[in-house]
């Protein structure tokens, strides 16, 4: 039987948190608390995918502050769902339908962001990342149970998404897939398959583009024959976390807002706030919190919000390369001084 892991951090949601979470494993490392594993999920995947590509702080953030990355902001796209009477609409149903997942629901079809199913076309200088043993690293998705031809039918009950597990063969030895099963009420009726599967042959790149296809936002990744989904799955991993180390460092996040909870609802099946409550009971070692990031980074960090004029939701980019290099480094800064922040705080 393998030995645990000492210490895991989870990095888990959200793609716009690159830097910060940059600047939390950064403080983490000055302070002695480096993670044995990285464990990663959405958005938190791509951070995880580059602190595997480049072998110091200084290298990975001059990435993530580079020309390369800056045309990837600078270039997103929205569909034709960012009108209010298109996803708006749709969402101010979902709120007022309490059921869990009752249909099958049109992900493919029905999302607010273009993106390629090739990250590598965006990402070249990192295109050849593989999953590494210096770094031991885990990407959450999940693979859908169904095709673009069975969607928008009752669901029935049957189980719709399998949690899936990305990562090298070495770690994936230490997994043992019945064991991290959750037992909770909250999962009785969703439309997640019971046991997670695991698979070893995917580059991080297609691990990450599975991972951040999160239901109406991006279009499910298509990847050696089958579709898979984002990690909103199991944002917070906590059983794997238990599972594969002795301690875990976890960000502490903010609730669902209404409009989330009801698309989590209508997709998986459960409730996402009662699943952050159960991860917050299971996980009780260093929380990292940045509940408040969108006020303390105002002006510096993605704003998603309505443009009323245009009756549309409307995303702000940075309007210059200079005003993006200094808005990243912002953000590692705050991602390295909430760590240290929350580390002294618990001395």
């Amino acid at each position: 039987m393998n030995e645990k892991y000492k210490r895991a951090v989870i990095f888990s949601g959200g793609g716009t948190r690159l830097m910060i979470y940059l600047g939390i494993f950064a403080a983490l490392e000055e302070m002695d608390l480096k993670p044995d594993i990285l464990i990663a999920s959405c958005g938190g995947s791509f951070a995880a995918t580059i602190i595997n590509a480049f072998p110091d702080h200084h290298s990975r953030k001059e990435y993530l502050k580079s020309e390369e990355y800056f045309q990837f902001v600078a270039g997103t796209v929205l569909t034709k769902h960012k009108k209010l009477s298109e996803i708006g609409f749709f969402s101010l149903k979902k709120i007022f339908d309490k059921r869990n997942a009752p249909f099958i629901e049109d992900v493919f079809n029905r999302y607010l962001v273009e993106l390629s199913q090739n990250l590598s076309e965006y990402f070249p200088s990192i295109k050849d990342v593989q999953f590494s043993k210096e770094i031991p690293t885990v990407i959450i998705g999940s693979e859908l149970l169904f095709t673009p031809n069975g969607t928008e039918q009752s669901r029935n009950g049957k189980k719709l998404y399998q949690k899936t597990i990305f990562t090298d063969t070495e770690t994936a030895k230490r997994i043992k897939p019945e064991q991290i099963i959750s037992n909770s009420e909250n999962y009785r009726n969703s439309a997640v398959e019971e046991s997670p599967n695991i698979i070893t042959d995917f580059s991080m790149l297609e691990s990450t583009r599975a991972s951040v296809s999160d239901m109406f936002y991006v279009h499910p990744a298509f990847h050696h024959g089958k579709y898979f989904a984002g990690g909103a799955i199991d944002l917070v991993p906590a059983e794997l976390a238990q599972h594969l180390a002795q301690e875990t460092i976890t960000e502490k996040k903010q609730s669902y807002n209404p409009v989330e909870e009801s698309l989590v609802r209508s997709v998986l099946g459960f409730s996402g706030n009662k699943r952050l409550a159960e991860t917050e009971k299971l996980l009780s070692g260093l929380q990292i919190d940045t509940t408040q990031i969108k006020q303390e980074l105002k002006g510096h960090y993605l704003k998603k919000g309505i443009n009323w004029r245009k009756f549309e939701i409307d995303f702000s980019f940075p309007k210059s390369y200079p005003q993006f290099v200094k808005d990243m480094e912002i953000q590692w800064q705050y991602g390295f001084n909430q760590t240290i922040k929350s580390i002294k705080s618990r001395s």
